[in-house]
């Protein structure tokens, strides 16, 4: 009975440990995820043109964790995702979360919805799409305004 007591405990600890270490590692994965599109986002941006991208992120966050991408402003994204802390509602943002929604991470693109004295307006918001997608994003920049949309453009392999 000592024995089977000792393997059971020794047995929970070890799984309990597995498993806080895969979700430290899958929410930075996430928040890695997070800050590799907000920042291929930026470069568009800052680019000042007419331009378009296929964004580049990975398929798994973890060995075969498939993940959603959100872009979106705080304000719908407060009202689609109702884990994540309170988002500045003016603020855009990328979520990078699981499917079940237990494990995320954000980054912040702009603090407010303006960039180069031009309004950032989202054709979705939020656009929304999985880790297997092919998804381009595309800005068109006109007088006032930076227009930012997303084609989805195939399954990656």
């Amino acid at each position: 009975t000592t024995l089977l007591i000792i393997l059971v405990t020794v047995s929970l600890y070890v799984y309990t440990n597995a498993t806080i270490t895969m979700n430290t590692n899958t929410k930075r994965n996430l928040q890695l995820v997070a800050e590799l599109i907000s920042l291929q986002i930026k470069y568009l941006l800052y680019a000042n043109t007419n331009i378009s991208q296929i964004l580049d992120y990975p398929v798994e966050v973890s060995y075969q964790k498939y993940y959603n991408i959100y872009i979106g402003t705080g304000a719908a994204l407060n009202n689609k995702i109702r884990v994540l802390p309170q988002l500045i509602s003016t603020a855009l943002y990328v979520v990078a979360i699981l499917p079940d929604e237990t494990i995320y991470g954000y980054e912040i693109v702009l603090n407010t919805l303006s960039f180069s004295n031009k309004s950032v307006v989202l054709i979705e918001d939020p656009m929304f799409f999985g880790s297997s997608t092919i998804t381009r994003i595309n800005v068109t920049v006109l007088d006032n305004s930076i227009i930012i949309s997303y084609m989805i453009e195939g399954l990656k392999a």
